[in-house]
């Protein structure tokens, strides 16, 4: 099917093209008609503080909540309280009431509204919409912050908070993707010697990043998407999508040096390493879909927004790219350097097949040797269905054997490759170690919950946070929402089992304050504000939720047939944290089951299939370590933006786990899918992982390499859990495609020897006969490496 997809798209490049761009267009329009939309609200469905969120719907509040507007009074202007600033911050709460959406305004000075600070310069306007969180757009909260200059030319500095900074806050992160971009290009241009060929990657992930982005901008008005969900898409969808084309564009000119047409090699190359972008791409979406097995709406957002961007990157690849290919083919064509490359391999392929395994020598030049005149693409082909994969003739396979031919000493990968698999016992041990090294600090990791005060400085949130607790102390940035159903009306607040939940939550320790109760209409529902003493990230926090729940709670209303639950930002992000910890090895569980199953599924090796689970443990492993170091412990926190720790969220790791499993796949199918080649040609354990890492290790660092410079990019953007999947994706990758494919993978296949190929009866007869890189065409076409490097540096453009 895939043959035929290439094919037809090749042969209407401009059809393709013309769609692709209609419907970039169709996107951009929805997205400007209807907007982008992001919420950061959090449903748990089940918890306490779902339940307290649930029941505070019976009170009559506006859909936002209330909303803090921050006025501080700086040295050198009156204070708040003084007549003259209290006469300009009632006339721009007059002006903020007249703003579109805006349903009330309570200033510092009224009974219920934000109150003054100790040194009366700073105080709260209390701003409701009649939109919700995430209905709040840049253009409400400037149109709130703009109204409010009557206070602002009395020397008043307005901040807003809440919701409102959060959407001031939003920004693009367009800078970051430029950065990967060129870096990208650099890569590919070094590595194909070519800018026509660095493009065409760079313009395929380009184009997959406008209609992820675009899609789920869209989705966000269907389920609440967090802002870091598009950007986490846009950091997997952009380093995917350019390495899924450069694995396809080194294949297209493989063949295209191999003399095949244009038209044909697009096709074929869809049909060939299009399959594995399928099988690669459907690993990650299938990792990412376990994270419904955590049960949060929160885990469902965070996996469609990347998964999103994945399979658009693979609907690009196997449809615009052989389109692309198809208009500019003749200006990648390689070099005659390539050429001959290709036909030194084909060659030495042929000299290896001879009955006495020694090839003619009639003494004339390997470039002019006598021709057939059968074209060289349509050589009989004897091998495996699998023999076309990269790298798989690469290099002689019968090391084992104790044969030795005549041939160039190895050099760059086919050196490092030779290295590992003569001394494998020394390069398990030395790769194990680096890694445990990395993941040591892995085991003090614990999650933790972010707060506005974690926010860059000079951002709306940092700076309303910072003033408000400075002005009212650290809890008043995150107040606790105790709430109470009652089996029977309530008499009033005086009512005695209202007073003694009040008095109960008094005295309860680290507890600041307590607001006055609040009756619903009906006298059934009463609810309390409690301020902690403490910063709503600090783990005292949540330990005063659990305080509330186990403790106070009960023992205040025992008797009294009181259902009561704690809600509030800080106590949704403990629920949720648990909810993560608790249901974390069900989802590990299933990724390394879907991960083990589909690499059994491709290579016909259970064995290979375990060994490759665990080993991305390994970079798995390593990635936690760093990212608890840099984060948890801060160091080297300064370097990348940040003042110091910070708290890392329950659902980052657990997230990074699946993104990390799925994108593993890649490299793990192309290193694999050689070796396999390699060992059906000759039957040399040894050999076959010699050749499939000579001939594939230079493509997967190329290929790691710009993935990691995409993620890098992204320690630019202020939201410190953009950083933590920048550093934590970059580390993963880089050790993944050097020390776990490079080292790790391949030491311990030469270890096992035969035993990575043993397959049970019952298994061979269940199994599928796959051929990930078969492109169903009868002729062979070697890689354009035998001496061990991917073809990037050698196949030069004639351009």
């Amino acid at each position: 099917m895939l043959l035929a997809v290439g094919r037809w798209c090749a042969r209407r490049p401009r059809r393709t093209v013309a769609a692709w761009f209609l419907l970039l267009v169709a996107l951009a329009s929805a997205v400007g008609a209807f907007g982008r939309v992001t919420s950061e609200a959090v449903t748990i469905p089940g918890s306490d503080s779902q339940a307290a969120r649930d029941t505070a719907g019976a009170f009559d509040d506006a859909a936002s909540g209330r909303q803090p507007v921050v006025l501080y009074a700086p040295a050198g202007t009156a204070p708040l309280s003084s007549s003259g600033q209290r006469r300009a911050v009632e006339e721009a709460a007059r002006a903020v009431e007249g703003v579109d959406h805006v349903v009330a305004v309570t200033t510092p000075y009224e009974p219920g509204g934000g109150g003054l600070g100790a040194d009366g310069r700073t105080g709260r306007l209390t701003v409701e919409l009649d939109v919700g969180g995430r209905d709040i757009t840049p253009e409400t909260t400037r149109a709130v912050t703009d109204a409010a200059a009557p206070a602002a030319r009395a020397g008043i500095e307005v901040t807003a908070g809440g919701d409102l900074a959060a959407a001031a806050d939003k920004g693009s992160t367009g800078h970051s993707e430029i950065i990967g971009l060129a870096a990208a290009f650099v890569v590919l241009a070094l590595g194909f010697g070519s800018l026509v060929a660095a493009g065409v990657p760079l313009l395929t992930g380009a184009v997959g990043l406008g209609a992820s982005l675009s899609l789920i901008g869209l989705a966000g008005h269907l389920m609440d998407m967090p802002s870091s969900g598009a950007t986490i898409a846009a950091m997997i969808g952009l380093g995917v999508g350019i390495d899924y084309t450069l694995f396809c564009l080194t294949r297209f000119r493989e063949l295209l040096a191999a003399g095949v047409g244009v038209e044909d090699a697009a096709a074929r190359t869809t049909a060939g390493s299009g399959k594995a972008v399928v099988f690669a791409g459907s690993a990650v979406v299938a990792a990412l879909a376990g994270l419904a097995l955590g049960g949060l709406p929160l885990l469902h957002a965070l996996a469609l927004a990347p998964g999103i961007a994945v399979l658009v990157a693979m609907a690009a690849t196997l449809t615009l790219l052989p389109a692309v290919l198809s208009l500019i083919g003749p200006r990648l064509t390689p070099g005659v350097r390539a050429g001959r490359t290709v036909r030194a391999a084909r060659r030495a392929r042929a000299e290896r097949e001879a009955p006495d395994d020694k090839a003619p020598h009639d003494g004339t030049p390997e470039d002019e040797a006598p021709h057939d005149g059968t074209p060289d693409d349509e050589a009989p082909r004897t091998n495996a269905p699998n023999d076309e994969a990269p790298g798989a003739n690469a290099l002689p396979q019968a090391e084992d054997r104790g044969e030795r031919r005549e041939g160039p000493a190895p050099a760059g990968w086919g050196r490092i490759a030779a290295f590992v698999a003569s001394r494998p016992w020394r390069c398990l041990l030395g790769g194990l170690v680096l890694t445990g090294v990395l993941a040591a600090p892995a085991a003090q990791l614990t999650f933790g919950q972010l707060d506005a005060g974690d926010k860059a400085v000079g951002t709306a949130s940092r700076t309303a946070y910072d003033r408000v607790a400075d002005a009212f102390g650290p809890g008043a940035n995150g107040p606790l929402q105790v709430v109470s159903t009652l089996p029977a009306p309530a008499s009033g607040p005086g009512d005695t089992r209202i007073t003694a939940v009040t008095a109960a939550l008094r005295t309860t320790g680290g507890v600041a304050s307590v607001g006055p109760a609040q009756l619903d209409a009906s006298g059934t529902r009463v609810r309390w504000q409690v301020i902690p003493t403490t910063a709503p990230g600090d783990p005292d926090t949540v330990a005063l939720v659990h305080r509330l729940r186990d403790e106070t709670l009960p023992a205040a209303t025992g008797g009294t047939g009181l259902v009561t639950h704690v809600g509030g930002a800080t106590a949704a992000q403990a629920d949720l944290n648990e909810r993560l910890a608790r249901r974390m090895p069900l989802v590990v569980g299933f990724v390394l089951a879907v991960a083990a199953l589909l690499l059994l599924v491709a290579f016909r090796s259970p064995v290979v299939a375990v060994k490759a689970a665990l080993m991305n443990l390994v970079s798995v492993a390593a990635s936690y370590g760093v990212l608890t170091a840099v984060f948890q412990w801060g160091w080297g926190a300064s370097p990348i933006g940040l003042e110091g720790p910070v708290p890392i969220p329950g659902y980052v790791p657990l997230l990074m786990f699946a993104v990390l499993f799925g994108l593993a796949m890649d490299y793990e199918v192309f290193l694999l899918s050689a070796v396999r080649a390699a060992y059906l040609r000759d039957g040399d354990n040894r050999g076959a992982v010699v050749s499939g890492l000579s001939g594939t290790g230079r493509i997967i660092t190329s290929a790691a390499l710009i993935m990691v410079s995409v993620f890098l990019g992204y320690l630019l953007s202020d939201d410190p859990v953009v950083k933590m999947f920048g550093i934590g994706l970059a580390t993963a990758v880089a050790l993944d495609a050097t020390v776990v494919r490079g080292v790790l993978v391949p030491s311990t296949m030469v270890l096992l020897g035969r035993a990575n190929w043993w397959l049970p009866g019952v298994l061979d007869r269940l199994l599928p006969r796959l051929a990930i890189e078969d492109d169903g065409h009868d002729g062979a076409v070697p890689p354009a490496s035998p001496a061990g490097d991917a073809p990037l540096a050698d196949a030069r453009s004639a351009s």
